[in-house]
């Protein structure tokens, strides 16, 4: 098991062979370089940073798929409503088409909702949920490990890829250890964006919620908090819209349309319902996610909550909710029919 970032930086360094693309970096200190957007922020104030992980971006492909089946569907029906006679097996196909919709949307919904990955100042913490389990990891003495690497293969040829990787610790299972990745998706990340990533975390949590892009202390939001915010609302839904000023600017340049241009704003049609379906979800499963904290989480995000870690609290809980778990135990015994 990998206790440390020390032991994880030994292990990358002897998985690639150098440690010359390998950085271990400190939260106390800095490394010299700016900071830079993650563009995984999903909010950031005063109180918590918190950072989107990838099962929260493909939140709502089922519903996704459910809408473009079903949006085809309903197409095709208004079409037949329109211009033919609509008949009984029509109907039992607007009934396939709304149930597309619904049952996949429904579903997704219903699921627990994917928490972010939360940086929190108040109590100088980072929290992150997995499979139901809590893990944390306090700021002070803090390390994490910048590597970047390169896959080879006979089509692509070779991409860079990189990972920005700290450690947690199971809360109420503290010898369990699991590797985080701060950085999204690893393809094209250099070990200088990995560096950037790190110290805009490390301004947030050491410096104050708001900073330059130099890692100063700013009394207020400015141009720069406000662009990497701005890019981590940049949804596939957004994406595909934007395809759709692609041939307006080439219209004006006056230089024809490109194929590239026409096929964006082609997607940009074809796919909306697609990405119109992922896009409900992801909004809901945000408005949902802050409740679906443990308590000792969310009172901790709360701006006047407890100011302890749960490292602080960890074994003293443990021993409650023991206590309670017994209790119950006992109480069920009493009840049971011998």
């Amino acid at each position: 098991m990998i206790e440390n970032a020390k032991k994880l930086f030994d292990a990358v360094a002897s998985k690639f062979g150098t440690s010359s693309n390998t950085l271990l970096l400190s939260g106390s200190l800095s490394s010299g370089y700016a900071p830079s957007q993650p563009a995984l922020i999903e909010s950031q104030d005063e109180v918590f940073l918190s950072l989107k992980t990838g099962s929260s971006e493909s939140k709502g492909t089922l519903t996704g798929i459910g809408f473009f089946i079903g949006g085809f569907g309903l197409t095709v029906f208004l079409a037949i409503g329109l211009f033919g006679e609509t008949l009984g097996a029509d109907w039992w196909f607007l009934l396939f088409s709304i149930l597309a919709i619904a049952v996949p949307m429904i579903w997704e919904i219903s699921r627990p909702p994917s928490l972010p990955i939360i940086f929190n100042r108040r109590t100088q913490e980072v929290y992150y949920e997995m499979k139901g389990d809590l893990y944390h990891a306090n700021w002070d003495g803090i390390e994490a490990v910048a590597y970047e690497y390169k896959i080879i293969n006979q089509y692509s040829g070779s991409i860079v890829h990189g990972n920005l990787e700290i450690i947690l610790q199971k809360f109420g299972t503290p010898d369990e250890r699991i590797v985080l990745n701060l950085s999204g998706v690893p393809a094209g990340k250099r070990l200088p964006a990995l560096i950037g990533i790190w110290e805009y975390l490390r301004c947030f949590m050491t410096v104050g919620p708001w900073f330059d892009e130099a890692g100063r202390k700013t009394e207020s939001r400015n141009t720069f908090i406000e662009k990497g915010l701005k890019a981590g609302r940049v949804s596939f839904l957004d994406q595909l819209l934007q395809g759709r000023k692609f041939i307006g600017e080439e219209r004006k340049e006056g230089n024809g349309i490109s194929g590239s241009a026409f096929l964006y704003w082609l997607d940009s049609y074809l796919l909306f319902p697609f990405a119109f379906g992922m896009e409900c979800v992801q909004k809901i499963d945000r408005m949902r996610s802050r409740k679906h904290w443990p308590d000792v989480v969310q009172e901790r995000l709360d701006p006047n909550g407890p100011t302890s870690r749960l490292i602080d609290i960890e074994e003293d809980y443990m021993a409650q909710k023991q206590k309670e778990l017994d209790e119950l135990h006992e109480r069920m015994r009493k009840t049971l029919p011998r």
